[in-house]
């Protein structure tokens, strides 16, 4: 069965989003977090907004990597992007669109299998 039909087949049927942490195994979830992470321009105006500072974490020296770490610093930066693409992001796209995360990673991990 192709992607399309699979899709179609589906289009109909509500695509469950889960609460925090369960959502971190979810696929869909996974991949926001993954393209957010690829948009610089939301990681900017996201630190700019609330003060954090997740473009560092990317872009810092060694040390200041190590010191992020060490003081939990990094966690706590990461932990609060997680929950802004949650509820921003996860959390408000149409069923379609979780649906076809869904099976745009299964896809993905089945490729890397073969």
């Amino acid at each position: 069965m192709s992607r399309g039909a699979i899709l179609e087949l589906i289009s109909d049927t509500h695509a469950e989003r889960l609460p925090l942490p369960m959502a971190y195994s979810d696929p869909a979830f996974n991949r926001c977090v993954i393209e957010a992470c690829a948009t610089p321009e939301l990681i900017e105006n996201f630190d700019r907004l609330t003060g954090c500072k997740v473009g560092r974490i990317a872009n810092g020296t060694g040390l200041e990597r190590m010191v992020d770490e060490v003081t939990g610093f990094r966690n706590d930066q990461l932990r609060q992007f997680a929950e802004f693409i949650h509820d921003s992001v996860y959390m408000r796209l149409p069923d379609e669109a979780i649906h076809a995360l869904r099976l745009s990673s299964m896809a993905d991990a089945n490729q890397s299998l073969a």
